[in-house]
């Protein structure tokens, strides 16, 4: 009667359950009733819009059908089924009524489906009918399992309804899960991820990507175009505006616990699910045992038997589902938002926050003189090198942080990520707590309490020294971040600097400097494993001490011990093991993740851009005092500040802005920007209408200009990836006429003539294939092009010839394009721009010298003062006299000739598609190559080595099966023939690579003749015991081995990675962005370091215990190593499929990693002109595009992951299933024969699971050895070559001789035989126009060009026969472009500490850096100043007074001019005997740069002097003139030779035409020898 009661209310709650699923559909109709709404003609959602096309293909009739069709078919079966049991004693009436009533509900639910013409409320409703059907199905398969055998046999008929109604339901929930949810949506034509579109069906089964990886199995390689975009939950716009939605004010933890709570709860509930489901296998296998156990040999199996087949069967299903849906759901909501969020978060903010550019605090206070606008070719993080010893200590790492752009760069990187990885497994947390207590609970049932308390005392014992190396694992984790931080930042530098490097020759040192980092990343690496050894250590040894007390202790008191109790409690024990052994190393990811998440926390409230100015017509200060940006309190004398500015520039007019060199005039721009601290008096600017305000798609002529509008051109040119065209429209609308005029009046127009693809050549990265003088006048027609009505322009005339300065000026400045535009404009050249200034600043002494009108000026006297201090307008003139030869020289550039090695603009062969100067990253296709295998393999120890490995790894398999036979003759001796089980949870797939490692095989007995030895418990107990502690021993050093050998190949692929890099020709350098190499030395050897090792060690480990099952079964049965083989066969199909997919979406994943940072990198290196363009929207939008791209690629390689595993499950639960009834329908299988099986056919699905994912993670961590060994391989510069003598140079003798020059091989010759010498110690000067070849021979001295033909021979040794690092080490170079790198003054003169203070201080001081006052150059008043400089204020120290004075990233607290003017000091310090100056002074002011002249005629008395000059009065004193025309000497001779040439000569003509004949004639003249 009791079993009765139970039943019904067993059924009465399964009807409850149902009754509650029908509510929905109830309120559906009564919805759907009040109101009627319209179908929709096109489906919409907030994920995006169907198309026709996805409307038309869309139809939900035919599973409507089939719902319908089940339900109607179920009901008048349950009531046959009532009407034939009526009279049947064994039948409560009750539950009959109960479950025709449940049909009749089910019936209504199939109805309201059919009929609802919402496709996404019918999907819901299908869900709800699935989970009625369920239950449904469970309640009359235990009333089935309740009646009992005797109404099957007397009625089969009977037993044929109830069957059928079973799988009536069945089919009713699987037609009702059928439901497609909606038709396919786009979004701006890109179809949205399917997870929200199919069936549910199909989403919980994760098959929705099965056409994706049948394209990945017919093409082996997968595009980004092939995969769907992600939906509304996951985009980082949508998730981005979602957090700005709720503008949470909790800590940043708890408010993206807020954010994403659904997701969080439910990931919760179902850990806890699974923490029961957990042991539901095992506790089936324990009844079905049981049953075995009792019932007598040779008896039929009774129905309760099979009953319990079919729950292991949906015990071992659910429970695999639940854990891959968890897994899932980790991934899916809740890491890869979260990562994308954050990203998102962080860059939003860096286009807000305050764009800080000091070198950080320091113990010594440090001068932070005047800055411009950062400009490096990526993020860059200031160096902590060895090398610098006397450096003061910098900030702590949180300072460090926000100082520096690459710390900032980790944000997105390192932090994001950690935290959202943290968040996918965090719910282990509760996981293992909950599977602790029912664990337990199994335990104390099984064992009793006494045996549990012993084993546990052990595990406590072992606590201490487990918590003693966990801390010590998470410090040496703490130290490892910290070192590679350090080891990003100089490789950064190191790749920045690349071009000083290589001019330098000094390879050799940075690449000590980056192996010495590169060691103590090692080391710290080291520590790391051998924390992790002793952790697997402590891990592997407590399961065996566990059990064998535990079981030593209840064998005592019950004295026996049989094997079911045995193995039974293994199983659990392990399981246990398994759950507690992740806690400490979770302890450690949770610690990691809150550093990180505190780190953007903090970031994220840094300080950000806040309007300074007050709204008015005109730009004006009125008593204002600004210093550069600052994050934190600086005292007044630790920072440069202008004081007690009243300045009003006139409106519609053109203002200049003069000064010396460091004087503040980029910071007087910048508070026009609102880039700098107002601290105190007031700043006037217009207000300028936001994005969308502008309608700029709608702009036309008449509605061009906004008057309001600002456009900044920095000192420093900041240029995007991306055509020429592209970065002078700035994404306005194409004006044809506009623009034409724009490229003309910036005297582009020659330029886009010589370049084979014109307007559309690509643009490296920060413009780096641009000349100079081109960078800026892109960047000019940038500003002039844009609607701003008022151009703020930094120095625009320093690096472009005299003659194409004045035609930008009288065209550009001046023009039709610039008329009614208020024009800001600092320059040194005040003359030339005087005609048509209208209003002049003059800053110096730290404040204004004089301002006013220009005609005031001139009135007082003080023009003519400021004129003094500047470039006369003689000198201009007199400079514009290289109009006939010298059109804009480029830098680096002979853009008319084609590619150059380097820096130059490349012609295209073909006229259809412009040539991309920045290769997409490659990918490579299919699997991994043996080659990268085997070099792998060879670099971490040879073949002697990986042998050892097998045969160490082959013993641990052996000895756990030795244990687990020994255990087997143990029980044996209790209890005759009883072989039991050890059940084991295979089925564990949350990532953690420890289960693995637990997961040690027990094969539990092989059939081996019965040995009884009637022995002592003591015996048997230290046999096993010592067999657990050898095999622990062993299993613990199988890991040590594996990390030494690691170690090893980290160790010597990083030497052939750095060798290669700093050793790549300079075109490949140029042509590949920072941020991919980067990766290489970041990201991909993290892998290489941490992640490859261990997933070799785990993937062995289930390799070999696959294959020791496998022989185990040989034992038992053959047709269950049958069965395996099959099974086996069907895993490999779908890991072979699964492989196909992930392999080129686990590449994708790695190239769309790479552009998130080179964006982040790019935008804040250009913060200030984004912002000064108001183009932060723009920059965010084109973020979100990429971080979606990388989001898409992680996305993909999960689901494909789920994919995988999910069926791998359900073929091992099949095969589970298989065993079981194998051995019911056996004869003379008993007990223990039978647990052996059924524990054996649980391990074998879990060991394939594993060995699957442990071989495509190794495969896929392979990947990022592939993209290392790609660049080991990279050709390198000629390593070849004789030593010259020790002295050598002596002389500084050139000797050109028919020398041909070409930058590629199927490319015409830049030089084309030229010929010329230079004597020792002389002076000459090199002049042509663009693409007459003058960088040309730059290049081809220092052999960046080889020479086809023809020689150059310096002191007669011939440079092609000479080591490269020989003869670039004993010549040198002032670029134009100074390249200075984070340290000190010291440390960027005399990197590797040659020379004394002293040298050093006279070096500074002979480039006019330090002056007898130690005010800096520049900044003392000028005699007879009739200015009102006392009133100022204090003055600004000198930042070079002090060699220890901080320099920053790029040396960008310094001033353009200073930047230029420690570069000369830099080569001054090491003596050159021939050195090349490639207009090396353009930045400083005329007063300072006559100094420089002084300095070189005077320094460089004993070394040969050749200048490639921008201006003709630089070189007019020289001893001889170099004229190049098309690649040859044109002319070659003393400057009076040439004169006296008479008007035939090129240099003569060029004297002629400057207007300044007889000045020229006489410096010509006046200075020949």
């Amino acid at each position: 009667m009791k079993r009765d009661d139970t039943l019904l209310a067993v059924v009465g709650t399964g009807a409850a359950v149902i009754a509650l699923c029908s509510l929905p559909a109830v309120t559906g109709i009564v919805t759907r009733l009040r109101k009627r709404t319209p179908s929709q003609e096109i489906y919409s959602d907030g994920d995006g819009t169907a198309t026709p096309d996805s409307m038309k293909a869309f139809s939900s009739t035919l599973q409507k059908a089939f719902v319908l069709l089940f339900a109607i078919a179920g009901f008048p079966v349950s009531v046959v089924l009532l009407c034939e049991t009526l009279d049947d004693p064994a039948v409560r009436l009750e539950s009959l009524i109960l479950i025709v009533v449940s049909w009749g509900v089910l019936l209504f639910q199939a109805a309201v489906i059919a009929s609802s013409r919402n496709s996404v409320h019918a999907y819901d409703l299908g869900i709800y009918s699935f989970l009625s059907s369920i239950v449904l199905a469970g309640i009359v398969l235990a009333q089935g399992a309740a009646i009992g055998e005797s109404l099957f046999e007397g009625t089969p008929t009977l037993a044929g309804l109830w069957i059928t109604q079973i799988a009536l339901a069945v089919c009713l929930g699987v037609a009702s899960l059928s439901l497609p949810r909606r038709p396919d949506v786009f979004i701006n034509g890109e179809l949205i991820d399917r997870m929200y579109t199919v069936s549910a069906f199909n989403r919980f089964n994760f098959s929705w990507p099965i056409t994706l990886i049948k394209l990945a199995s017919k093409r082996k390689d997968l595009d980004m175009a092939d995969l769907s975009r992600p939906n509304q939950f996951i985009r980082a716009a949508e998730v981005s505006a979602d957090w700005e939605r709720r503008n949470y004010k909790h800590p940043l933890w708890l408010s993206l616990i807020l954010a994403h709570k659904e997701a969080f709860i439910l990931q919760w509930l179902l850990t806890l699910l699974t923490s029961i489901l957990n042991f539901a296998p095992q506790w089936v296998i324990l009844q079905l045992l049981r049953i075995l156990e009792s019932r007598q040999v040779g008896s039929a199996n009774g129905i309760d038997v099979w009953i319990w087949v079919v729950w292991l069967f949906v015990a071992i299903i659910t429970q695999a589902w639940v854990e891959s849906f968890i897994f899932w759901l980790s991934w899916a909501e809740l890491t890869i938002p979260i990562r994308a969020q954050l990203a998102a978060l962080v860059f939003g903010k860096s286009m807000r926050r305050k764009d800080v550019k000091g070198a950080g605090k320091t113990k010594k206070k440090v001068q932070i003189a005047e800055s411009v606008e950062p400009v490096v070719a990526a993020p860059a993080g200031e160096s902590v090198a060895a090398d610098r010893p006397e450096v003061p200590e910098e900030v702590d790492a949180e300072e460090e942080v926000k100082k520096s752009k690459q710390s900032t760069v980790n944000l997105i990187g390192v932090d994001g990520k950690r935290v959202a990885d943290f968040c996918s497994y965090q719910n282990m947390f509760p996981g293992s707590l909950f599977k602790l207590i029912v664990s337990l609970a199994f335990l104390v049932s099984l064992l009793g309490w006494m045996p549990l308390l012993a084993g546990f005392s052990a595990m406590l014992a072992i606590m201490p020294v487990n918590i003693h190396f966990s801390k010590k694992y998470s410090a040496a984790q703490d130290r490892l971040m910290k070192v590679r931080d350090e080891k990003m930042e100089v490789v950064t530098e190191a790749l920045q600097g690349i071009r000083q490097i290589k001019f330098s020759a000094l390879e050799p040192e940075w690449e000590r400097k980056i192996s010495g980092v590169r060691e103590r990343e090692l080391g710290a690496v080291w520590d790391v494993f051998m924390g992790d050894t002793a952790l697997l250590a402590c891990w592997v040894t407590s399961p065996i001490l566990l059990s064998a007390i535990s079981l030593a202790v209840y064998a005592v008191l019950n004295g026996s011990l049989t094997p079911s109790v045995a193995f039974v409690s293994l199983g659990v024990f392990k399981a246990l093991e398994v759950t507690l052994s992740v806690v400490p190393e979770l302890t450690t990811d949770l610690l990691d993740a809150w550093v990180s998440i505190k780190r953007i926390e903090e970031y994220l409230k840094s300080p950000e851009v806040t309007p300074i100015a007050k709204d008015s017509q005109e730009v004006s200060f009125d008593s204002a005092s600004i210093a550069w940006p600052s994050d934190e309190k600086i005292e007044d004398d630790e920072r440069f500040i202008l004081r007690n500015v009243n300045v009003t520039f006139p409106q519609g007019e053109l203002s200049v802005i003069s000064g010396k060199t460091g004087t503040g005039k980029s910071l007087l721009l910048s508070a026009i920007l609102g880039e700098v601290d107002l601290l105190e008096g007031t700043l006037y600017t217009p207000k300028a209408p936001s994005l969308a305000d502008r309608h700029d798609g709608k702009a036309n002529k008449d509605n061009w200009i906004i008057p309001e509008a600002i456009a900044y051109v920095a000192q420093i040119p900041w240029i995007e990836n991306a055509s020429i065209r592209d970065n002078i429209t700035f994404g306005l609308p194409l004006d044809e006429d506009r623009y034409r005029k724009t490229v003309e009046v910036c005297a582009l127009k020659k330029d886009l003539e010589m370049l084979q693809d014109g307007e559309n050549t690509e643009i490296g990265a920060n413009g780096i294939n641009l000349s100079g003088g081109q960078k800026w006048r892109v960047t000019l027609a940038r500003a002039i092009y844009s609607r701003a009505g008022i151009l703020v322009l930094d120095d625009i005339f320093s690096a472009v010839d005299a003659h194409v300065g004045r035609h930008i000026f009288e065209n550009c400045l001046n023009g039709e394009l610039a008329t009614g535009r208020t024009r800001i404009l600092v320059t040194h050249h005040v003359a030339l721009c005087e005609p048509k200034t209208k209003y002049l600043v003059e800053l110096g002494d730290g404040g204004v010298l004089a301002e006013g009108l220009l005609s005031e000026l001139r009135e007082e006297g003080a023009l003519e003062r400021i004129k003094s201090h500047e470039q006369s307008q003689q000198e201009i003139e007199t400079e514009e006299g290289i109009t006939a030869v010298n059109s804009d020289e480029s830098t680096n550039g002979e853009a008319g000739q084609g590619s150059v090695d380097g820096d130059t603009l490349k012609k295209v062969a073909s006229k259809t598609a412009a040539r991309k100067f920045v290769e997409e990253e490659s990918r490579e296709q299919g699997a991994v190559r043996k080659h990268v295998y085997l070099t792998y393999l060879n670099d971490s120890g040879g073949w002697f080595y990986w042998v050892f490995a097998w045969i160490l790894f082959s013993t641990v398999m052996g000895f756990s099966v030795g244990r687990s036979w020994w255990l087997k003759i143990w029980t044996s001796n209790y209890q005759d023939k009883e072989i039991s089980t050890q059940i084991f949870n295979a089925s564990r797939e949350h990532g953690f690579s420890y289960a693995a490692s637990m997961q040690q095989i027990s094969i539990h007995s092989i059939s081996a003749p019965d040995i009884h030895v009637d022995k002592e418990l003591m015996f048997y107990l230290g046999i096993y015991v010592l067999l657990g502690v050898v095999s622990s021993i062993i299993g613990t050093l199988k890991y040590l081995y594996i990390y030494i050998g690691s170690i090893r190949a980290s160790r010597k692929l990083f030497t052939k990675l750095n060798f290669a890099v700093l050793r790549a020709p300079i075109r490949w350098l140029d042509t590949v962005p920072v941020g991919r190499v980067l990766n290489r030395y970041t990201a991909d050897f993290h892998i290489i370091d941490s992640a490859l090792a261990n997933s070799f060690s785990f993937g062995a480990g289930s390799f070999l215990q696959l294959v020791g099952v496998i022989i185990a079964g040989l034992f038992v049965s053959p047709l269950i190593v049958l069965l395996a083989v099959v099974l086996l066969v069907i895993c490999l199909y779908y890991a072979v499929r699964y492989l196909d997919a992930a392999r080129p979406v686990k590449r994708l994943e790695s190239t769309t990693k790479s552009p998130v940072f080179e964006q982040f990198g790019s935008a804040l290196t250009g913060v200030a002109t984004i912002r000064g363009f108001n183009k932060s929207e723009v920059y965010i939008d084109r973020m979100h595009r990429k971080i979606d791209d990388y989001s898409t690629s992680t996305w993909h390689l999960f689901l494909f992951n789920r994919w995988m595993g999910w069926r791998m499950a359900c073929v091992g639960s099949v095969f589970a299933t298989f065993v079981s009834i194998l051995i019911l329908i056996t004869p003379g299988i008993d007990s223990a024969l039978a647990g052996f099986a059924l524990a054996f056919a649980l391990e074998f699905s879990g060991c394939v699971i594993w060995t699957v994912r442990l071989y495509s993670n190794v495969e896929l961590n392979m990947n990022a050895a592939e993209r290392i060994i790609e660049y080991t391989e990279l050709p390198t510069e000629s390593l070849e070559g004789k030593n010259p003598p020790a002295a050598w140079p002596t002389e500084g003798r050139i000797e050109v001789e028919d020398l041909v020059v070409g930058y590629a091989a199927d490319l015409p010759p830049v030089l084309k035989g030229l010929t010329f010498s230079v004597d020792r110690n002389e002076r000459v000067g090199v002049v042509g126009r663009t693409g007459a070849g003058k960088s040309s021979l730059t290049l081809a001295l220092f052999r960046f060009l080889e020479a086809r033909s023809g020689s150059i021979h310096i002191d007669g040794q011939d440079i092609s026969k000479i080591n490269l690092h020989d003869l670039r080490s004993r010549l040198a170079i002032i670029p134009q472009d100074p390249v200075l790198f984070s340290g000190t003054v010291r440390s960027n003169l005399d990197p590797f500490d040659h020379h004394t203070d002293a040298e050093l201080r006279d070096c500074l001081d002979r480039v006019h850096l330090l002056t007898s006052s130690g005010e800096p150059s520049g900044a003392a008043t000028p005699t007879g100043s009739s200015s009102p400089a006392a009133t100022i204020g204090p003055k600004n120290t000198n930042i070079f007074n002090n060699l220890n004075s901080a320099i920053s990233e790029g040396g960008l607290n310094l001033s353009q001019g200073q930047r230029q003017l420690l570069c000369l000091a830099r080569a001054i310090v090491s003596r050159p005997r021939v050195m090349v100056l490639d207009e090396a002074t353009s930045a400083v002011d005329m007063h300072t740069d006559g100094l420089i002249q002084r300095s070189i005629r005077e320094e460089f008395t004993d070394s040969t002097l050749i200048v490639i000059a921008h201006r003709l009065s630089t070189i007019a004193d020289f001893d001889r003139i170099l004229v190049l025309s098309d690649g040859q000497v044109a002319e070659y001779g003393t400057p009076k030779e040439l004169w006296e040439k008479g008007e035939e000569g090129i240099f003569r003509g060029m004297c002629e035409e400057s207007g300044e004949k007889d000045k020229l004639r006489s410096v010509v003249f006046g200075n020949t020898r």
